[in-house]
């Protein structure tokens, strides 16, 4: 259940696991960190470590380069970047913030309790601190104690798009979808450009077949042009029947960003194949996809579908099993070679 749950608050935990880190890299398709990003952290790094030379008793210093640090993912530095920060100066609540960023990327429960908790008293009408708990509580699946954190931090200042987006993904672990929709339109209009709630809407939309799906979809890669998995969204809502070739177009897009995630590869062979009936472009991207990786056993077992829809009946008998090699459950794989033996009987 709990694995469950996690997939579910994917996008909650790119708020819990350090706003100042990339996000979403659960994803199956992320926002791209490149090298020039990077080496933008490493020359940040640098200047600060010259500013913190001629300054050595600045904890805000010790704080930014800490918050550097961890975008050019040196948590351990970081950590010690915090603590040196916290010794000059032991009531910054951005600190203490920061610090329990970083016990949840150590896997450190205990500590993010305290260190949030030592937060809220620091600054009692500090709301931030508080939808952390009610995160935190919201993966624990203490319901109750979660939205007791989200109504404090609410009581705090109505005007907090991300409480109200926290309260929804709280409403969509209870299956209370209509609520939560409710919550993600409110984070919504109060911050147009939080990326989050615009998704979850989107995905909620998707998911109850509501025409206006394709629409927000649409407008959302429109806002937000940079955002890989936005665009992720609407190309996999697009591919099987409403417009296989712009979803194409999109995971084109997608790929000039990250060419070797087989994912993509995948899903356009998948286009091919289901949404536009073309099996040689479809065998070809599906190759690809295990090219990029060998072990994706999907892409493999479609690989069998398209050739044996192409009637090389042979070469998909001989996919399927080497599918049932790398997982002997796999039913589709089964039900294929019967398949396949039933039509070589019929002729």
């Amino acid at each position: 259940m709990m694995k469950k749950l996690a997939l579910v608050l994917s996008v909650c935990l790119g708020l819990m696991a350090c706003q100042h880190s990339g996000q979403q890299k659960k994803n199956d398709v992320k926002a791209n960190d490149s090298i020039a990003e990077m080496d933008g952290y490493a020359s940040i790094i640098k200047q600060l470590n010259d500013s913190i030379a001629m300054d050595t008793l600045n904890a805000n210093l010790y704080l930014r380069r800490a918050r550097a640090y961890v975008e050019n993912e040196q948590v351990g530095q970081a950590m010690i970047d915090v603590n040196k920060s916290m010794s000059l100066d032991a009531k910054n609540v951005e600190a203490y913030l920061l610090l329990a960023d970083l016990y949840y990327l150590l896997g450190d429960e205990a500590n993010i309790s305290t260190t949030l908790n030592r937060a809220a008293d620091l600054d009692p009408f500090d709301a931030r601190p508080l939808i952390k708990l009610g995160e935190l509580n919201l993966l624990r699946q203490d319901f109750k104690l979660a939205n007791a954190y989200i109504d404090k931090a609410l009581q705090i200042n109505t005007y907090n798009p991300k409480a109200y987006f926290v309260r929804g993904m709280l409403n969509m672990a209870k299956n209370d979808t209509a609520a939560a929709l409710k919550n993600y339109l409110i984070a919504r209009e109060q911050d147009a450009g939080f990326i989050d709630p615009v998704r979850q809407i989107c995905l909620i939309y998707v998911a109850q077949n509501n025409p206006l799906a394709e629409g927000f979809l649409r407008n959302a890669v429109q806002q937000f042009p940079d955002q890989d998995i936005i665009r992720y969204d609407l190309a996999l809502f697009l591919q099987e029947d409403i417009d296989p070739e712009t979803a194409l177009l999109h995971y084109d897009t997608l790929l000039m960003h990250q060419p070797n995630n087989s994912r993509l590869y995948y899903n356009k062979g998948y286009a091919y194949f289901v949404g536009l009936g073309d099996d040689e472009k479809a065998l070809e991207y599906f190759d690809k996809a295990l090219q990029s990786d060998p072990n994706y056993i999907d892409a493999l077992y479609n690989k069998g579908r398209v050739l044996e829809q192409m009637g090389n009946y042979s070469e998909a008998k001989r996919i399927y099993q080497q599918v049932l090699t790398v997982n002997e459950n796999y039913r589709l794989a089964v039900d294929a070679l019967n398949r396949i033996g039933d039509t070589k009987e019929q002729e």
